[in-house]
């Protein structure tokens, strides 16, 4: 009772609500650790989060990570099979293929799970806890004070977010030097330390509805990048509306197109402005994928509306979508600085660039804290 007592009064800031910051305030949560968790964006979900439009057709797109793929450690196959179980996540069942060169295969059947309704369910899910507080469009910049606590304000507004005992840093670029989330942090092990020499993957998203189904049959499809004369800047399609709780009733079909990442290289080469980059985006991917489909129609059983009407779409940049990291960090789950109470976790760490390894990550930051602070 009395350990209860202690961590209960313990205050835990998290910068991030991506899956590995959700992990790491549940876990910490469930603990009985106070945890506030700051978030750049208007919702929650970081790289695994749902774009739903603000207008009456209500649109959404999974327009981050794609999908959860077969486990690679028993730890999550645990954790996966209570997401299920719990109803936070579904299988999504369907036709997937890859495009290489001319050649358009079915893939072999394999696990591909999705948050449900939504990809960003599994971290509101998780973010559902009476000693979790979420705080969104706040980007929280962090300072030690004299009694070495960590003291947060507002980048914007420099207003006080309060003091708390320990940090916990999700996003990989909070420590660039353009970023001032942690340039007061006199956290340099983390900064100036091997995260300087992760390789950031960038990646362009465009979010497309299209008034009536293609009848193209097929919901996924990953492009290798061997054949852009045919698929251009493509490196993955799917039909959103083929995902459990993404089903529409208007009969309009909602697609995430995603570039590949020669491509995305290509095309943000001298677009320095977001809204430039996304307006390329948007008119680059769609057009590809129109571009593509007659090389995408197998077998018989398409049967495509031609020209496809589209009625809505969007275009989005990731700056830093895919990590890779260095063997260093790779080897490890998170990275602990105890004497200044703070961790870093992300999707960086093992199994990079999965949903999987922020997980993982996310829950062995917790309880790095919690083993410190008990």
């Amino acid at each position: 009772m009395l350990l209860a007592q202690t961590t209960h009064s313990f205050q835990v800031a998290i910068l991030g609500s991506g899956i590995a910051g959700s992990s790491a305030a549940r876990t910490l949560a469930e603990k009985g650790v106070q945890v506030t968790v700051f978030e750049v964006g208007f919702n929650i979900g970081g790289r695994s989060s749902t774009r739903k439009t603000r207008d009456e057709f209500q649109y959404q797109f999974d327009h981050g990570a794609q999908y959860i793929g077969t486990p690679k450690t028993e730890a999550f196959r645990d954790t996966l099979n209570q997401w299920k179980s719990d109803g936070w996540v579904k299988e999504w069942s369907g036709r997937f293929m890859t495009a290489d060169g001319v050649e358009v295969k079915e893939d072999a059947p394999k696990e591909r799970y999705v948050g449900y309704p939504r990809m960003n369910s599994i971290c509101q899910n998780l973010l559902n806890h009476k000693n979790i507080r979420v705080t969104t469009q706040t980007r929280a910049n962090a300072s030690r004070n004299e009694v070495e606590k960590w003291e947060l304000i507002n980048d914007k507004t420099k207003e006080g977010l309060g003091t708390f005992d320990w940090l916990v840093a999700t996003d990989r670029i909070s420590g660039e030097h353009y970023r001032r989330d942690l340039s007061n942090a006199d956290v340099k092990e983390f900064t100036s330390g091997p995260v300087r020499n992760i390789k950031s993957v960038k990646s362009l998203t465009a979010m497309v509805v299209f008034e009536k189904p293609l009848g193209i049959d097929m919901d996924g499809v990953q492009f290798t990048g061997n054949d852009r004369a045919h698929y251009g800047s493509l490196g993955w399609a799917a039909r959103d509306t083929s995902k459990p709780g993404r089903e529409r009733d208007d009969n309009k079909e909602c697609w995430v197109l995603q570039s590949h990442p020669d491509a995305a290289k290509d095309l943000s080469k001298g677009n320095c402005k977001v809204g430039q980059i996304r307006e390329i985006a948007k008119e680059v991917l769609v057009n590809d994928f129109l571009k593509c489909m007659p090389h995408l129609l197998v077998g018989d059983k398409n049967d495509v509306q031609v020209p496809p009407v589209v009625a809505t779409a969007i275009g989005h940049r990731w700056a830093a979508a895919f990590p890779i990291p260095p063997k260093e960090l790779v080897e490890m789950e998170s990275q602990l600085i105890a004497s200044k109470t703070f961790v870093a976790c992300g999707d960086y760490f093992k199994l990079p660039g999965r949903i999987e390894g922020a997980h993982l990550s996310g829950v062995a930051a917790a309880n790095q804290i919690y083993n410190e602070i008990s």
